[in-house]
């Protein structure tokens, strides 16, 4: 018996600290509540399976710093690829906490920014940063953004707000930036930049290229309530100015390479260097989703997206 004790206090510790964490979201949830919710039960927001987010992300602990913040951002950029499978296929996404639990975790798809962030935020929170959401107008190389259709996240350490965001899908930071900080900061996979927008207000993301910037998306401090986020995912999901429910944006990792689609149009990025090339057919498709990305869809869902992406001349639909 004494021999089989070291084998076992690995999973000895890891219940232990997924109890914790628990733990330290339930008195959260209390103290956001206020005292009404002592005499009804703390909340009905339901709970993120810590020990299933973590081992869908593959991390074992995250501690409250900005190291475990750096750890929590890029784990799940890594493991949980953005995608809009669903809008491109006519549907539109349900971003309840339940639905994305189960679609993320469960049915292990990707999903884009209010799935993911969704997600992210139930971490956040459940690992004590203090998430706040933000939504974002996307510039991607534009001097001003459009209508608000990212939802971003702020996280707070020691009172100091952090960009962090697991769920773009352009070619954001994968680690979390000082909010208030004006300089260049560094991430894994680039160099990146706040600044403030004089004419809109908005703290403005971008990204080096060169000599150059190139902006992401800006955000204000307008607080973001469930209403808003749902109205913005009806719109990214339904509006024919939308790209989303005509253009296949998918954005993940296999290993250290960043693979980027839009339509057929493939980008990998790996130790600096770039490779753009044409996805060769719907087999080719299938295995950068399933096998590259780890993106659970079937062969018939394969076959409907690349027959949105590659219409006959003249026949794109939407």
């Amino acid at each position: 018996m004494q021999e089989d004790l070291p084998s076992v206090r690995p999973v000895i510790a890891t219940v232990i600290y997924v109890a914790r964490v628990h733990a330290r979201w339930q008195r959260a949830l209390i103290v956001n509540a206020g005292p009404k919710a002592l005499g009804r039960g703390v909340s009905t927001m339901p709970l993120l399976d810590i020990s299933s987010y973590l081992e869908r992300i593959g991390v074992n602990d995250v501690p409250l710093s900005v190291e475990g913040l750096s750890r929590l951002q890029s784990a799940q950029t890594r493991a949980i690829p953005f995608e809009n499978i669903d809008p491109l296929l006519g549907s539109e996404p349900d971003v309840s906490s339940e639905a994305v639990f189960a679609k993320l975790l469960n049915g292990m798809r990707g999903g884009y920014c209010f799935e993911l962030n969704r997600l992210y935020q139930s971490a956040l929170d459940a690992f004590g940063f203090q998430p706040v959401r933000r939504l974002a107008r996307v510039r991607m190389g534009a001097a001003e953004g459009g209508p608000r259709t990212h939802l971003a996240m702020v996280g707070t350490i020691d009172g100091t707000s952090y960009l962090t965001d697991a769920g773009f899908g352009g070619p954001g930071p994968i680690s979390p930036l000082l909010l208030d900080e004006d300089a260049v900061q560094i991430a894994p996979n680039g160099q990146f930049r706040l600044w403030t927008d004089v004419v809109s207000g908005e703290r403005v993301l971008s990204r080096l290229e060169g000599e150059s910037e190139f902006p992401l998306y800006g955000f204000d401090n307008a607080y973001v309530g469930d209403p808003d986020i749902e109205a913005a995912n009806f719109l990214c999901a339904t509006w024919s100015g939308s790209p989303f429910p005509s253009h296949l944006m998918v954005n993940g990792y296999d290993g250290d390479t960043r693979i980027g689609l839009f339509d057929a149009h493939m980008t990998l990025e790996s130790g600096g260097t770039s490779e753009r090339r044409e996805v060769s057919g719907a087999t080719e498709l299938r295995d950068v989703l399933r096998n590259r990305l780890g993106i659970n869809i079937d062969p018939v869902q394969v076959e409907r997206v690349w027959a949105r992406i590659t219409p006959a001349p003249g026949e794109r639909m939407g």
